[in-house]
């Protein structure tokens, strides 16, 4: 599966990383039914407690797992997946005790029902066909590298990919709660509602998502550098694309949720075939051109282009022209990411380019005070935006 393995002992650690990632998958179907548990009883910020509690597991154990002359990779990888199902069967448990939920009830119900299923096979087959296209997507890349590249490759373009799936967690845990509130909406038949909740929620995200992105891809270079060494240099301009990739998530999230919400199954399932199409067809006739940073550009270029898509789905859902949209989501962070651009660059040869973690908190301090002067700058020259973190604020 991973060509160039140059020795022994690296076939035998990627064997066991495997066999490790093949006994826990069974842990993902059960993270999936906690969540629709307490979801639907909207109380799912349980779940999200006890996932911190276990992350906060994962970041504390690398000081053990990773010293001087002791690299466990394999060790490290086992903990987390022990600790990720630890946290699931604690959330079980809470279940259990706290709603008297009957697991092996829930699991010797599942079976066949003709009214069920003529109800919901709608979204059902939208959502399978989504998942097949988001594997091809999004889950595909990092085993394609190891087979078509090698291990080496792999590893350069698994920095961005860590970062732009940390965003994604991040971006998952902002936008998942809106879901059940799209649906109440469209169950209640309020579209003013719906609409209100929609723009209230893309315009309050826009800038906090685009703030920091810009704000990383930006710092890359030193980031990068300051973390993981100058071996890894090769990876900066893969990063900056794959870190990109989020930043139209303030469309294509509630975009996403908006079209599930009101079932438009045609316009799902042509969004969902757009990702696999653009990416793969874009990698098979430049690869051999521009080699890895083809997998990092054209999975940016796939996410622009379905964010567009969703972009017109809410211009037209709120009733504005092209030119509003932009005046109320570019026009107010233009200043900010000027400012951005300028503190960078006025700076940039005075950021250490060493691995060390003293130059990597000296790096991520100068990205927060970049950022939150950004945020400052947003605050006092945008109206609206301002009003509505007020909002938020007198609501909490």
């Amino acid at each position: 599966m991973i060509k160039k393995l140059a020795t022994g002992n690296e076939l035998i650690i990627a064997s066991q990383l495997l066999f490790i990632l093949a006994i826990f998958t069974p842990v993902t179907m059960l993270q999936r039914l906690s969540q629709m548990i307490f979801a639907v009883r909207l109380e799912d910020y349980i779940v999200q407690r006890t996932n911190i509690l276990a992350n906060l597991g994962k970041i504390i154990s690398v000081v053990y797992f990773f010293r001087a002359d002791h690299y466990d990779i394999v060790g490290y990888f086992l903990f987390t997946q022990v600790l990720n199902f630890l946290a699931i069967l604690s959330v079980l448990i809470i279940a259990k005790k706290r709603f008297k939920y009957d697991i092996l009830g829930l699991f010797s119900s599942i079976k066949y029902n003709p009214a069920v299923f003529n109800k919901t096979k709608g979204l059902a087959l939208t959502s399978l066909f989504s998942l097949a296209s988001w594997i091809l997507y999004y889950e595909l890349d990092p085993a394609a590298i190891g087979k078509w590249i090698g291990a080496k490759e792999v590893a350069l373009f698994a920095i961005g990919l860590t970062i732009m799936s940390f965003f994604r967690s991040i971006l998952g845990t902002i936008f998942g709660p809106f879901s059940v509130r799209f649906n109440h909406f469209i169950g209640s038949n309020d579209q003013e509602g719906l609409k209100e909740l929609c723009f209230t929620i893309t315009k309050v995200t826009a800038p906090l998502i685009i703030l920091p992105i810009v704000t990383l891809i930006l710092m890359s270079p030193s980031l990068i550098v300051s973390w993981v060494g100058i071996q890894y240099m090769e990876s900066i301009i893969p990063a900056k694309f794959l870190i990109a990739c989020n930043i139209f998530a303030f469309i294509s999230y509630p975009g996403s949720l908006l079209l599930m919400a009101q079932e438009r199954v045609k316009l799902m399932y042509f969004v969902n075939a757009l990702l696999p199409i653009i990416y793969w067809s874009g990698i098979i006739i430049t690869y051999s051109t521009f080699g890895l940073n083809s997998f990092a550009f054209f999975k940016f270029l796939a996410f622009s282009i379905n964010a567009f898509v969703y972009a017109f789905v809410l211009i037209k859902f709120f009733n504005l022209s092209f030119f509003q949209f932009l005046e109320n989501y570019v026009k107010p962070i233009i200043l900010p990411i000027f400012f951005l651009t300028l503190a960078y660059y006025l700076l940039s040869d005075f950021l250490p380019m060493e691995k060390s973690k003293w130059n990597l908190m000296v790096v991520g301090a100068y990205a927060f005070s970049m950022l939150s002067m950004a945020v400052l700058i947003l605050f006092y020259t945008s109206t609206l935006f301002k009003n509505q973190i007020k909002k938020i604020i007198s609501l909490v």
